[in-house]
């Protein structure tokens, strides 16, 4: 299913690489995974989250906070057998290991741009294949794809409508008006609600089939769990010390709010 990022050839695996027609050749990590980011095309030398984010998500989501969006997110997949479910914007894999353990005789695959995200992934969930590439420049075949799922991620409309199938779906979990509220409301004098709506993203080429909102209430009361939410945001990395700190130092109540979107091609 994987296609070289520069020439668009088929990939095959030999001895420890994967190889295209051209004989460009991508090496397989120790920890699995494969990098099919070219340098060209890389926006800095280290995109995406760093270390730090990606330890502070895994402590985080591994404590289950977020299970509920993940029920709500298997409940808007539709699979078939011998389906293909893509996870873009893996992270450091929790959603694509989730969807791994639910799915039977479902071909899970993950990526995302950083090497950090993708290199805990691939150490951890050995059963998934993760590679490194970005949303806009997918090196998944045409029409490979039944089902496509991001959270969080930037979305490239031209990319996603050509790797999906005819009767494919795209998930795409965005933030909803209230997530995290309470802590934006600590941190800026003027609140304003999430107003993001991915459809915007995703004219002409889709149609909206359904969307449902996850919302739940985190009642956090240690500093290692706020800190470990906050570290996944961009709140922690453009926020005061000084308010952070007080944040820190107090019991935290927190509206976690996600807008779930499906979508099919028109």
């Amino acid at each position: 299913m994987l296609i070289c990022p520069i020439c668009k050839s088929e990939l095959k695996i030999i001895d420890n690489s994967y190889l295209c027609d051209h004989r460009h050749t991508y090496d397989i990590a120790k920890e699995g995974y494969v990098h099919l980011l070219p340098v060209q095309k890389k926006n800095s030398k280290n995109p995406g989250d760093n270390k730090e984010m990606i330890n502070a998500r895994r402590e985080f989501l591994e404590q289950g906070y977020y299970d509920p969006l993940v029920e709500q997110i298997i409940n808007a997949i539709e699979v078939k057998e011998n389906a293909n479910i893509l996870d873009a914007g893996c992270g450091e894999g929790y959603y694509s290991h989730k969807l791994y353990e639910h799915f039977e005789n479902t071909k899970i695959l993950g990526f995302d741009i950083s090497k950090e995200a993708v290199k805990k992934a691939s150490k951890k969930y050995k059963d998934i294949l993760f590679f490194i590439a970005s949303v806009n420049d997918i090196p998944v075949e045409h029409k490979s794809i039944d089902n496509y799922i991001t959270t969080f991620a930037p979305i490239d409309q031209s990319e996603i409508k050509r790797i999906l199938k005819e009767d494919g779906k795209a998930i795409i979990i965005s933030a909803g008006p209230n997530h995290m509220r309470e802590i934006a409301e600590k941190i800026y004098k003027n609140y304003k609600s999430h107003d993001y709506d991915p459809q915007t993203s995703l004219v002409p080429s889709f149609h909206l089939l359904e969307e449902n909102t996850c919302s739940f209430t985190l009642h956090l009361k240690e500093a290692n769990q706020i800190e470990s939410m906050l570290k996944m945001t961009p709140y922690y990395w453009s926020t005061k010390q000084e308010v952070l700190k007080d944040i820190l130092n107090e019991e935290l109540i927190v509206t976690c709010e996600f807008k779930i979107q499906k979508f099919a091609l028109v």
